[in-house]
């Protein structure tokens, strides 16, 4: 019985290392094979970047494949599985272009306190109705004031109270807010100043201005400019990394779009009080409309291309 073990261990021992020696001979002859041709450059391992011949294509592959310089992306891209940003050098791009904004947005807000909910919605109904003529008749058009948020909340303050087991503290209700908010889209931006002015005038103590922005009416028309420049971004730190490492940058393999182009506001706050009878004492608002930047980013991936020896 023993000596069937040993003789069994043996076979498989005997097999293993037989086994290792096919998949030694065929992989000698697959490097043979790939040792390339004229004109022929060769796809390798991105792990195996040592002590290889020159005129080689680095990407993920389980062997050498030869192929021809301008087939390279093709190959590269059947060669990886879900895993771009392992082949070549990988960077990323912005491209940024500044515009003259063309369009100003106005967040406005009345407020009112009253002791009861009715009152407190007539009266802010009545601010908003002052504010929402004042704009129209300042050119602002009715399809540019949207309303954003409406709410009614109870007014309360805090009171103490006095019981057989001692104090406490409860929170009454006095009152009721209401608040109605809009967005309110200028597209002349000279009146910028003059809207608000009206406007915070018309209202009287009810209104709030939270807050104006300035942007663009279409943006997409410079979207095109944006991701040009992002392109050319990236392809520019590629080839500075190719030329720092002493290689030759490759055709890109992999490109993708972050987030699609997006113009960035402005903000600006007016310069003049804008609640009730005292703004009238002060002199007209001021407001300066700067640019608005259109930005694109991308993320990209090239080839790295060893140059034949020559």
């Amino acid at each position: 019985m023993l000596e069937k073990i040993r003789t069994r261990k043996s076979l498989v021992i005997g097999g293993a290392i037989a086994l290792m020696m096919v998949a030694t001979v065929a992989c000698s002859s697959d490097s043979n094979e790939a040792g390339g041709e004229d004109g022929l450059a060769t796809v390798a391992p991105i792990g195996q970047i040592t002590n290889v011949p020159a005129g080689t294509i680095y990407a993920p592959s389980t062997e050498a494949i030869p192929i021809g310089f301008n087939d390279f992306a093709p190959v590269a891209a059947s060669q990886v599985s879900g895993g771009f940003q392992q082949v070549g050098i990988s960077v990323s791009g912005r491209g940024t272009v500044a515009v003259d904004s063309d369009i100003a947005t106005l967040n406005l807000r009345v407020e009112t306190r009253e002791t009861t909910v009715s009152e407190a919605r007539q009266v802010a109904a009545e601010a908003m109705d002052s504010a929402r003529n004042a704009l129209t008749d300042t050119g602002v058009a009715q399809d540019d004031i949207i309303t954003r948020n409406f709410s009614i909340q109870p007014y309360t303050t805090y009171v103490e109270r006095e019981s057989a087991i001692g104090k406490y503290g409860e929170s009454v209700i006095i009152g009721y807010i209401v608040s109605n908010s809009v967005e309110v889209t200028i597209r002349d931006l000279d009146d910028v100043g003059n809207v608000i002015d009206k406007v915070s005038e018309a209202a009287g103590d009810e209104v709030r201005i939270n807050g104006i922005s300035f942007g663009l009416d279409n943006p997409a028309l410079y979207g095109d400019t944006a991701r040009d420049l992002a392109a050319r971004d990236a392809h520019d730190k590629a080839e500075l990394y190719a030329r720092i490492l002493g290689v030759e940058l490759g055709p890109v393999v992999y490109l993708q779009e972050i987030g699609g182009t997006s113009p960035e506001p402005m903000f600006a706050v007016a310069e003049a009080s804008l609640f009730g009878d005292s703004a009238r004492s002060f002199a007209p608002t001021q407001v300066s409309p700067g640019d608005v930047d259109v930005t694109a980013s991308v993320s990209a991936v090239f080839a790295i291309v060893i140059p034949a020896a020559q």
